[in-house]
């Protein structure tokens, strides 16, 4: 594909496992071109470039945790290193021995092989985004040539590649956490081991590139993956002819799946308890109620209307609430702290702790709200006798 020298940024922060990729759209015939080079044939991208412009753009416009943008190509390494070979196979063939894979990130943090923990760093750093001619190696191939962080590697161009000869300095050293498949028939340039992650500057000038081959996108609410895309495809900025956008949420599903299960469970269960809360104070205010018989028929017999009389036990029932709301909440805050380190002490976790509780008024508002709803339910309930009564039942049953 086609491809141009651009620089990138990023933010450094702990990985984050939600992203959507963007890519040259290959399956477009508009955006490819057919040649034959050496008797094969090559596909060539044509369309837009995948650079700097769309991140600007994707930047300006979505709330976006990281990106990390990828180049991979295969170049020549300088003659005299040594590459890991499983097989012996390739020990005669000075092409294959010489060949190697190069990925180039804006941040190998955030590179694919090390966010799936393919890949783990061991020794000195990740490339970053500010870094140019950096470099990260295998152990196993850093061993074989007797490398250490500082050394320099010459990499360059294959044959009929443009772009120029570069030299990188090692910054760090990885080891491969899983198992390849095929190595006892596979060539040293399909080996983990044999793998350079370099810096997206020293790419450009080694590949001349005009654009990278996909960019990965990170976002902090993997819930939010699917509308950010949908939201940045509106943007006509960008030609989306020319581009795929893939989202990575199969972890966040296998995850949200059984939390969505256990949300539905939740909001039955407290519409259970709402039901159960309802009735048992309906059926203790009509206690209540029977026993202030007397004094609902006096009251009655002096021309007080049954909705004043709905509106002062609803008025009582607030009263006790609030006292008990305020008293509650004045007990949660400044208990909480004691609470938790008796829990502790408890469970032997010879740690200290202080937790601070912290509601959003919104959450308060909420429970306040449904409370009083739930409360006025009840008193409504509980009253309907009383609009069935008049005096002369209320006394005619006392005598």
């Amino acid at each position: 594909m086609q491809r141009n020298k651009f620089s990138y940024y990023t933010n450094e922060r702990k990985p984050k496992r939600s992203p959507f990729r963007i890519a040259p759209d290959m399956n477009n015939a508009e955006n490819v071109k057919l040649s034959e080079v050496d008797g094969q044939i090559v596909i060539n991208y044509i369309g837009e470039p995948l650079n700097e412009k769309i991140i600007d753009i994707i930047q300006r416009t979505q709330k976006i945790g990281a990106y990390n943008a990828v180049i991979k190509d295969n170049v020549q390494i300088q003659e005299n290193i040594s590459l890991v070979d499983y097989n012996g196979k390739y020990q005669d063939d000075p092409i294959a021995m010489h060949f190697i894979s190069v990925e180039a990130d804006t941040s190998s943090l955030y590179s694919t092989d090390f966010q799936r923990e393919r890949l783990k760093l061991s020794d000195g750093r990740h490339i970053t985004a500010d870094d140019t001619y950096a470099a990260l190696v295998s152990r196993n191939l850093a061993a074989q040539n007797d490398w250490k962080i500082g050394d320099k590697i010459q990499l360059s161009p294959c044959e009929n590649c443009t772009g120029q000869k570069i030299g990188v300095t090692i910054k760090g050293l990885f080891e491969i956490e899983e198992k390849q498949q095929n190595i006892d028939i596979a060539a040293p340039v399909h080996l983990l081991e044999n793998r350079i992650f370099i810096d997206i500057t020293s790419a450009s000038y080694l590949t001349d590139a005009k654009g990278v081959d996909y960019i990965d996108f990170f976002v902090n609410d993997p819930a939010q993956v699917i509308p950010i895309i949908q939201e940045l495809q509106k943007n006509s900025d960008i030609n989306w002819k020319c581009f795929v956008v893939t989202a990575d949420i199969e972890e966040y599903k296998k995850i949200s799946s059984p939390l969505l299960n256990m949300t539905v469970l939740l909001n039955v269960l407290l519409i259970i308890i709402g039901v159960m809360s309802i009735a048992v104070l309906s059926f203790i205010q009509i206690l209540f109620h029977k026993a202030r018989e007397h004094e609902i028929g006096i009251m009655l017999s002096i021309g007080i209307s049954k909705t004043e009389m709905l509106v002062q036990h609803f008025s009582e029932m607030i009263i006790i609430a609030l006292t008990s709301f305020i008293l509650s909440f004045a007990f949660c805050f400044s208990g909480w702290n004691c609470m938790s380190i008796a829990v502790c002490k408890v469970t032997a976790w010879n740690i200290a702790m202080k937790l601070n509780m912290a509601l959003a008024v919104k959450t308060i508002v909420t429970t306040f709200g449904c409370g009083m709803i739930m409360l006025f339910l009840s008193v409504l309930l509980s009253n309907l006798w009383l609009m069935r009564l008049s005096p002369k039942k209320i006394f005619s049953s006392l005598s």
